[in-house]
């Protein structure tokens, strides 16, 4: 075995030596990048799944229950007590006023979905993505906004903005609430969705300017202890609530997101696997040439006794050794750059388009497992058929060969 690979070692070097090294290191490249291409699309895949899921279940509540119409719900005390009665998996549920507004700064105006919440809400769901300000003061004419709504209206902490309610939607007759509010917090929760367009103010006066009552609110939202569930729970709950409740999830708000990533995922091991067929093709290409290159060794060593097993051997020996250094090199750059893209968030994206502003990547171990053994296994296969071309050379005419 030590003389198969000290005889495939040397069997790059040749009289043509400038274009089978050409030929060596483009087939070395294009495993590298095969390898490099195949795992970063694996961890930006990963990354997206995970990521948006992530931040869609933490930042959205996983059951929402509101009336239809618009209508808003009378007693949502009595609503609170039924609905927790309904099921041991509701953990949380919050009552929430949401309505359309227009926040301006400034000369800057944006539409925004101001939502008013009770500070047990920002406790449990917005402080672990308040970035700037302290959300500990979040009261009375106090609010709460995005990072891409704070940049685009020119918002700092501390700052006041004008806040403007529409009463009536009769467009002869328009008429409008103001209000006055200190923002005290900015939140990012990594989905420009939110961060764009929600604001959190407080419940009561999210009430008072919609013209609700203390016991009136728009909707609730139910956090459960198993968001796999939410689906069946809501469905359920549905039922158990009666007209005029309906629900939604998290699943059911956020469907295009998640259609949008398994659409994603469809094509890419298709593309992929071509990847991968290509570079193995170089391989066999390479083989080849270097079988023709060293058509008279070959047949020296078979005449000095050499089997076809040990020609299969010394071939087989040189594909792979080029299959494993293709392999260690492209595995580091891909865990260089992912990790790289995860610390500094180096690329970035249109959030409007891509629903997060930084590109999300997901270090997996299984994937380059996977991918380690499978090039292997396909480079192997690959040096096979060069391998046994070589094997059945004939003697005489190898020798003949020139």
């Amino acid at each position: 075995m030590n003389l198969l690979q000290f005889i495939s070692s040397h069997f790059w070097e040749t009289k043509n030596k400038r274009f089978i090294s050409f030929a060596k290191y483009f087939s070395l490249f294009s495993i590298i990048i095969g390898v490099i291409a195949l795992l970063l699309s694996l961890a930006v895949l990963e990354g997206y799944d995970k990521t948006l899921r992530e931040t869609a279940i933490k930042f959205t509540s996983h059951i929402i229950i509101q009336p239809f119409n618009r209508q808003v719900i009378d007693d949502y005390n009595s609503l609170v007590t039924k609905t927790q009665s309904f099921s041991l998996s509701i953990q949380r549920i919050y009552p929430i006023t949401q309505t359309e507004a227009l926040i301006k700064h400034d000369d800057f105006t944006e539409g925004i979905g101001l939502r008013g919440v009770q500070p047990q809400y920002i406790n449990d769901r917005v402080n672990s993505i308040i970035i700037a300000g302290n959300s500990e003061i979040f009261g009375k004419k106090a609010l709460l906004i995005g990072y891409r709504l704070a940049k685009k209206i020119n918002v700092k902490i501390g700052d006041f903005v004008h806040l403007f309610f529409l009463k009536s939607n009769n467009l002869t007759n328009v008429s409008y609430k103001t209000g006055k509010f200190q923002v005290v917090g900015i939140f990012q929760s990594q989905m420009a969705q939110y961060d764009d367009l929600v604001a959190y103010a407080d419940f009561s006066i999210v009430q008072e300017f919609m013209g609700l009552d203390n016991h009136q609110a728009t909707n609730i939202e139910i956090i459960i202890d198993d968001v796999t569930k939410a689906d069946n729970i809501g469905n359920e709950l549905e039922k158990y609530l009666g007209f005029p409740f309906y629900s939604l999830t998290v699943f059911d708000l956020h469907r295009s997101v998640f259609s949008w990533i398994e659409l994603q995922k469809e094509p890419i091991p298709i593309i992929l696997g071509l990847i991968s067929i290509i570079a193995a093709f170089n391989i066999i290409t390479t083989l080849l040439i270097l079988i023709l290159e060293k058509m008279r060794q070959i047949g020296i060593l078979r005449s000095l006794g050499m089997s076809k097993t040990q020609i299969v051997g010394i071939f087989i020996s040189a594909g792979v050794r080029l299959a494993v250094i293709g392999l260690l090199i492209g595995t580091t750059i891909s865990l260089i750059l992912s990790y790289l893209q995860m610390e500094f968030g180096i690329i970035r994206l249109n959030g409007d388009i891509y629903f997060l502003d930084v590109l999300p990547v997901r270090i997996e171990l299984i994937h380059y497992l996977v991918v380690i053994v499978l090039t292997f296994i396909l480079t192997f296969l690959a040096t096979l058929i060069p391998s046994v071309i070589a094997s059945k050379v004939k003697i005489i005419n190898a020798l003949r060969f020139k």
